[in-house]
């Protein structure tokens, strides 16, 4: 069963992140580690810097900078939507594993190969939000039209993983996990384009289509969803909000983890509780390419 790793990058910190999470697949994820990584920039923008693209070709990296995002050019998380279709249309590979760039690879991720039975791995997302916990949640009659504009059912329940709600399935963006043979991702850019085009954005606002269109998408195949473990997408700026075990979790036990911008803040892993194990060997060569330029000095929030 082949694998093929997805991610986008633009100019700037963009750049910084992709960089890590393409070494550390290299590094740390086991018989996938020579997997193909395909990054995309979809949008128009400045060229990557030479010694980005230097680096890219060391490890193996397939650049593309095909402009993909057009219609949408103003929403850059759809970036990640028009890559993914593109990459099933093009790519032959059985399995596609999408990460967002501000994602590392900690452990050998056994869990991206499918069983036969099953087509999709994600996780729900960390916090319900714009969720809907059901018909008497006032977000439900937005989770309602928008089955009805994809043309789907409704969908299974699931948990969120910080706040712990039971909510409609609604999936985490940052590691989605497909079989090319169901087009999945073809679909869930088809989703995206009628959601936008009907305008449906929860409270007018554009942020969360790009993750909600990923609920509908999945709907027809709720049956065959593998639902990813703690270790997979691991929220580690909220990491104190979470239960035990997950919330003592250390970087050597975890698979993948997602820091979102925290990154370029100096002594972010220092912050962190309950502590990181400062002497594992995983934390000492993320430290090594810590902090990204340039630094922010916000206090950390979730």
């Amino acid at each position: 069963m082949s694998v093929v790793f997805i991610a986008c990058v633009e100019s700037g910190n963009l750049e910084n992140q992709a960089l890590l999470l393409f070494r550390s697949i290299r590094k740390y994820a086991g018989r996938y580690k020579n997997a193909p990584i395909y990054s995309f920039q979809p949008r128009n923008g400045k060229t990557l810097k030479e010694d980005t693209l230097k680096a890219f070709e060391d490890l193996g990296v397939m650049h593309s900078t095909e402009k993909l995002n057009t219609e949408f050019h103003y929403y850059p998380r759809a970036n990640k939507i028009f890559a993914c279709a593109r990459a099933e249309e093009v790519s032959r590979q059985d399995i596609f594993v999408f990460l967002d760039s501000d994602t590392v690879v900690m452990n050998e991720p056994d869990s991206f190969e499918l069983p036969n039975d099953m087509v999709a791995a994600v996780r729900p997302v960390d916090n319900k939000n714009e969720g809907s916990a059901g018909i008497d949640d006032p977000n439900d009659e937005y989770w309602k039209k928008m089955y009805l504009i994809c043309g789907v059912p409704e969908t299974p329940f699931v948990e969120s993983v910080v706040d712990r709600k039971k909510i409609r399935s609604y999936w985490n963006s940052g590691l989605v996990v497909m079989r090319r043979s169901e087009g999945l991702f073809q679909q869930w850019r088809d989703n995206f384009i009628k959601l936008m085009q009907a305008k449906h954005a929860p409270g007018g606002r554009l942020a969360f289509v790009e993750q909600l269109s990923l609920s509908p998408t999945l709907a027809k195949v709720a049956d065959k969803i593998k639902i990813l473990d703690y270790r997979y997408n691991y929220p580690l700026p909220k990491r104190s909000l979470l239960v035990e075990p997950y919330r003592s979790a250390q970087l050597e036990d975890l698979i993948h983890i997602h820091y979102h911008r925290w990154f370029n803040k100096p002594g972010f892993l220092e912050m962190l509780m309950p502590p990181l194990n400062r002497h594992s060997e995983i934390y000492k060569w993320i430290s090594s390419f810590l902090p990204f330029q340039p630094t922010i000095n916000d206090p950390l929030r979730f």
